[in-house]
């Protein structure tokens, strides 16, 4: 009975383990992301044209891409830098460091806390998720 004990415990173990590494883990899509291919519309004829600096990849960023380098489990990061905009917010220095560092990891772009922190940054982060 004790061995039977230890394969059931054993399995149990086995699927809680296995369980939280698939949900801590972030997931990744199987085809690559298209916006990340795609040519550029051209500007239209309109007065206003918004010019884009192409070294910092968080002002084109689409949703999809947001969410992937703008933590938002286990620490909101969006909320924190974006929203509250508090720099004496717990993890603040924290979020600037994670969202550089997978910025850098998808694109191979490097940016500074400068590029994290632009205001132009933000209001694309508040367009494109939809905040307040």
């Amino acid at each position: 009975m004790r061995s039977v004990w230890m394969v059931v415990s054993g399995f149990a173990m086995a699927v809680a383990i296995g369980g939280a590494v698939y949900y801590l883990l972030p997931r990744q899509s199987a085809e690559p992301d298209a916006s990340a291919f795609s040519v550029p519309p051209q500007p239209s004829n309109d007065s206003r044209v918004r010019v884009v600096p192409a070294d910092n990849p968080l002002l084109t960023a689409s949703r999809r891409q947001l969410g992937r380098w703008v933590p938002l489990y286990p620490i909101r990061c969006g909320e924190i830098l974006f929203e509250n905009a508090d720099p004496t917010a717990r993890n603040f220095t924290f979020c600037i460091g994670e969202i550089r560092n997978r910025v850098a990891h998808y694109t191979g772009a490097s940016i500074s806390r400068n590029d994290v922190l632009d205001p132009r940054v933000k209001a694309h982060w508040q367009e494109v998720m939809g905040a307040k």
